[in-house]
């Protein structure tokens, strides 16, 4: 949030709090005024009042040197019955001399509010701008801690996996000066062909295991294009089926998705299939006695709090399931729950590589927990809303 509408916000909300209970006092009065006017002016005031007068017309007859100050006192009386008799003035009056000073004071209010508005809304943008810098320093130094520790890591695991093929080449390749020495012409021939098969063999795995990780080093950007994922989905069944024999495909669509307009999103259709082919490739090799295997593809429309659509595929195998240790380090670099013997074929690599290319398509994956297989859900933004 920029630091301007932080500063809209708090000057918006102290201003509506200072002026809020004026408004309500304002309201309130006009209440009171109705209701005191209503309980003192009432008919009887007034026939007493008028009862006050006739007494002092027969009290200044009868004392007629008293004369000035009854006809100060019966004026004082009309006066008086007058304002009982025209109760919307008297409301009127007083009215108008409270608005008049509830204006200035209002104003006032007004005028020192929005100056301690600005205060301190420049005061808490401040701070929100210095705990906001603050946190994304703190996130970023995180992040390169936790690229450093998993590098450090890589770096340990590759340095092991190329000192185990160097140690056999360089006990045989040491040990053919004393073999030459030793035997005849044909036996060090022999021995010579079987450190050239060791030499050979140890050669392609470290070949392998590099050419891994230059694959991973050089992951192209997306080349974004308008896709429709439905159609993607059954040219990838259709292609790929007869490659994996052992492997039952099924395509499943919500019933919020009209198939007929096909679902569209924004992506790179070489790196969503290199996607696909990670996640079946894994599945194949997590559940080798699987004979068949059931792969199914399920799409779905997604709406999330911010209110955008998504598309959620699921892609679920119906084999070994995944517990949540596995689920925790799944995506990480060089993680691998597969036991193979041959380290250059099983270097971790594939579901790393997956999730950078969703998080480059802006979307997300997961592990989820199952009780009958394992299921990966992919989240990426829907181009245009089909339901």
């Amino acid at each position: 949030m920029k630091n301007n509408l932080v500063s809209y916000y708090l000057i918006a909300a102290i201003l509506t709090l200072a002026i809020l209970p004026f408004l309500a006092s304002y309201i309130l009065l006009n209440e009171i005024l109705d209701s005191a006017t209503s309980l003192v002016v009432k008919p009887s005031t007034t026939q007493i009042l008028k009862n006050y007068q006739q007494d002092l017309k027969i009290l200044r007859k009868l004392n007629p040197k008293e004369t000035d100050d009854y006809k100060k006192k019966f004026n004082t009386v009309s006066e008086q019955l007058l304002i009982f008799q025209q109760p919307d003035l008297v409301k009127k009056v007083i009215s108008d001399t409270y608005l008049t000073y509830y204006l200035i004071l209002f104003i006032t209010v007004l005028i020192f509010s929005t100056i301690a508005a600005i205060f301190l809304s420049r005061k808490v943008a401040k701070s929100y701008h210095l705990l906001v810098s603050s946190n994304i320093t703190k996130e970023k130094k995180i992040q390169a801690l936790c690229y450093f520790d998993e590098w450090q890591i890589i770096a340990g695991k590759l340095a092991h996996e190329i000192n185990n093929p160097l140690t056999p080449i360089q006990m045989m390749v040491s040990n053919l000066p004393r073999l030459h020495k030793k035997l005849d012409r044909s036996s060090f021939a022999e021995n010579l062909n079987n450190t050239e098969h060791v030499v050979s063999e140890e050669v392609n795995k470290l070949k392998n295991m590099v050419s891994h990780f230059n694959k991973f080093s050089k992951l192209p950007e997306p080349n974004f294009q308008c896709l429709d994922l439905l159609s993607h989905l059954e040219l990838f069944i259709e292609q790929y089926s007869p490659a994996w024999q052992s492997v039952n495909f099924d395509l499943k669509i919500a019933d919020n998705i009209e198939q007929s307009r096909g679902v569209l999103i924004e992506a790179d259709a070489i790196l969503l299939n290199q996607c696909l082919l990670n996640l079946v490739k894994n599945a194949i090799q997590a559940n080798p006695n699987c004979q068949p295997l059931e792969v199914t593809f399920s799409v779905n429309i997604k709406k999330v709090v911010n209110q955008k659509h998504w598309i959620k595929l699921t892609v679920f195998n119906r084999g070994k399931i995944i517990n949540k240790k596995e689920r925790d380090s799944i995506f990480k670099l060089y993680y691998s729950s597969k036991k193979s013997t041959d380290s250059s074929e099983n270097m971790g690599l594939g579901l790393a590589i997956v999730r950078k290319i969703i998080l480059d398509h802006k979307g997300d994956i997961q592990c989820l927990a199952c009780s009958d297989g394992a299921a990966f859900e992919l989240l990426l933004p829907l181009l245009i809303s089909k339901t």
